[in-house]
């Protein structure tokens, strides 16, 4: 392996997409698009899964998507629904 300087320029151009994302982090991409308007969902928690790492997967499933969530975690489970306000840029 061998680690050159590269101008930061080249960086901001090149394009993240095609970026591989694991089986767990889709599925939550999946259901945050196809969450409507005034429908909740909620991922069930087992014993063993930390409630505040699946937040904060489904926080980084949320910016990949570019869709505002409210998320709330109750018990063991992690609910989420559309937030409010302008939806963002989606991350290439």
């Amino acid at each position: 392996m061998r680690i050159v300087d590269v101008p930061v320029t080249e960086l901001q151009r090149v394009r993240r997409r095609g970026r591989a994302r694991s089986p767990e982090t889709l599925q939550l991409i999946d259901a945050i698009e196809a969450l409507k308007p005034g429908q909740a969902r909620a991922i069930e928690l087992s014993q063993e899964e930390d409630p505040t790492k699946i937040r904060a997967k489904l926080a980084y499933a949320s910016k990949i998507a570019g869709k505002r969530l409210r998320v709330v975690v109750a018990d063991h489970r992690v609910l989420f629904a559309r937030g409010p306000g302008r939806p963002r840029k989606p991350t290439e």
